[in-house]
């Protein structure tokens, strides 16, 4: 924390007792055990109408999130999936639009760019985001791994914090495209950042959480050309 002096750290402290910075109320804060089960693991091959996390996107009619530690990590996501009407290659250009992933949210990113390429197709971005309502800005470098087909129909794009680059702890975000057919996509991400100052836990839970279901939100609304949630035709 050598980055922050002695003043900002007091003011960080009780500022962050509500929120690293605003957000709206979650619409599950913890998953049940059952439902978290379901996530870890997509269906072999491609789903149809009774795919169970399509079926749950479409009953509750918009998007969701939640906060988990996922299989093999130490910390606590926050996780947000929603329901595309698009395919999955309109979802991955836009998973992979990494100079506009400022535009996701414009309040809280100053900065998304592009800042390198490696022989095995990653992608280095800077990320710039103000929190504290631009009292701090935190930073990092993200290297984004090619997609990676983890199934039939299931295509996993994986972003870490290149170590050394950041005045962050960690950064950790992975999306999950999987598609239903030739139109309909479900899209999840997992996200961690590790702000590296004192902060509840409970306040990066949301923060997480919310964070998430925002970009999976703005990346639903770019793959499916508007804001409307359309209906499923698993659904009915």
């Amino acid at each position: 924390m050598a980055w922050f002096g002695q003043t900002q750290k007091i003011a960080v402290v009780g500022l962050l007792g509500a929120a690293l910075w605003a957000g709206p109320a979650p619409v599950l804060a913890d998953a049940p055990p059952a439902l978290i089960a379901r996530i870890e693991t997509p269906p072999a091959g491609h789903a149809d109408a009774a795919d169970p996390v399509a079926a749950r996107i479409a009953a509750a009619g918009h998007s969701l999130e939640w906060n988990w530690t996922p299989p093999g990590q130490p910390d606590r996501y926050g996780h947000a999936e929603t329901l595309v009407h698009a395919s999955l290659a309109s979802v991955r250009g836009q998973v992979l639009d990494f100079p506009h992933y400022k535009d996701i949210l414009p309040d809280k990113f100053r900065a998304s760019r592009v800042v390198g390429h490696g022989p095995d197709r990653s992608t280095d971005v800077y990320i710039q985001i103000a929190v504290l309502h631009g009292v701090l800005t935190l930073w990092d470098v993200t290297r984004f791994g090619a997609p990676v087909q983890s199934a039939p129909g299931v295509e996993v794009v994986e972003g870490r914090m290149v170590h050394g680059k950041g005045n962050v702890e960690d950064m950790h975000v992975m999306w999950t495209m999987h598609a239903l057919n030739d139109e309909w996509t479900v899209l999840k991400l997992d996200m961690l950042l590790k702000p590296g100052l004192p902060a509840p836990q409970s306040a990066i839970d949301e923060e997480l959480r919310d964070s998430a279901r925002y970009a999976v939100d703005a990346i639903h609304d770019r793959a499916q050309g508007n804001r409307d949630f359309v209906a499923w035709p698993g659904s009915g």
